[in-house]
């Protein structure tokens, strides 16, 4: 069989990025330990929503993308005109005549200027929704463009098609890294690079009646971990068995060793062979991370005292895709 990748959907993190990450985090918990001021609402929020992205980012529903509709369009242009919007308030504006009452009472000018405020207003509204459509546009031709690609199942081209159509956004805000590799005409494999344990929240925040913090027991964090880790592994499945015509996409998670710097330094921690048939039924919206990945038959050596450990993956396809190269 041929081989083919790595193709990035998400690019991995950088060791300068990685260090520097580490040391911001560290800081942010001295700063965290130093200060005795009370919490407040919108920092209980924005871990109620941190949370939810790492732990609950598959509860999303699951549709084939409509190839046939795609290639049917052809290739398109914004659908919208620049003056959609400021068309109709330019023409207030010049039809604008003072009545009687306007000039005996002085309002003319008065008049003019909330014309022409509504005309910027308007432009701006009108520039907005050009671009949008413009940026719609260019989605849908890069797609119409890669989908004979995609067909043939060329990893490069199933992750132009998820950066086009806004997956490779959304697994960029859970995830350190994300490729795609190739093996013949029927396999893909999926790698991902988990947040660093170290990345995750420390603190909880309780906002029944006033905001309070507290510290999370480490098997709070372990079993955060895990959820992450089932998390993404399961949206990055969806995403792919959306898009690629396959029965199947293999995902391995791998997370960095303490204080890890190097390609070397990861290990894989969770295996998922994922079918198109099981994720359409499971209903994923319904349903936690961790669960949903058993009931898939998941792969993981986890325990609430240590957390996620490394795993030995012994497919031959997968160590020949996937391990780190030792440097010469």
């Amino acid at each position: 069989m041929s081989a083919q990748g790595p193709a990035h959907v998400v690019a991995p993190m950088s060791r300068v990025d990685r260090v520097t990450g580490r040391g911001l985090r560290e800081r942010d918990r001295k700063l965290r330990a130093a200060e005795h001021r009370r919490p407040t609402r919108s920092e209980a929020e924005a871990y109620e929503a941190l949370v939810e992205r790492l732990t609950k980012c598959h509860q999303v529903g699951f549709e084939r993308f409509d190839w046939q509709k795609v290639e049917e369009m052809g290739p398109v242009v914004p659908n919208v005109a620049r003056d959609a919007v400021s068309a109709v308030a330019r023409q207030k504006l010049a039809n604008y005549r003072p009545s009687i009452m306007d000039s005996l009472l002085g309002r003319e000018r008065e008049k003019r200027r909330e014309l022409t405020n509504k005309v910027v207003e308007s432009a701006k509204a009108d520039a907005e929704l050009y671009n949008r459509a413009k940026a719609e546009a260019a989605a849908h031709n890069k797609i119409l463009a890669l989908a004979a690609d995609v067909r043939d199942l060329k990893p490069e081209a199933i992750a132009g098609v998820l950066k086009a159509n806004g997956a490779a956004a959304a697994l960029k805000d859970v995830t350190e890294g994300f490729r795609l590799f190739g093996e013949g005409k029927s396999r893909l494999i999926g790698q991902i690079d988990l947040w660093e344990y170290d990345a995750l929240p420390e603190e909880a925040y309780s906002t029944s009646t006033v905001v309070t913090r507290t510290v999370l027991m480490e098997a709070e964090r372990c079993q955060m971990h895990l959820a992450h880790a089932c998390a993404v592994s399961l949206r990055a499945a969806v995403e792919v068995l959306q898009v690629a015509p396959l029965d199947s996409v293999e995902i391995v998670a791998r997370v960095y060793r303490p204080g890890g710097q190097q390609e070397t330094d990861i290990d894989p921690v969770l295996y998922l062979n994922v079918s198109r048939e099981a994720v359409a039924k499971l209903q994923l919206r319904k349903l936690d991370a961790a669960p949903a990945a058993v009931a898939l038959g998941m792969q993981v050596d986890w325990t609430p005292a240590r957390g996620l450990y490394p795993i030995r993956i012994d497919d031959p396809g997968i160590v020949r895709l996937t391990t780190p190269k030792v440097a010469a």
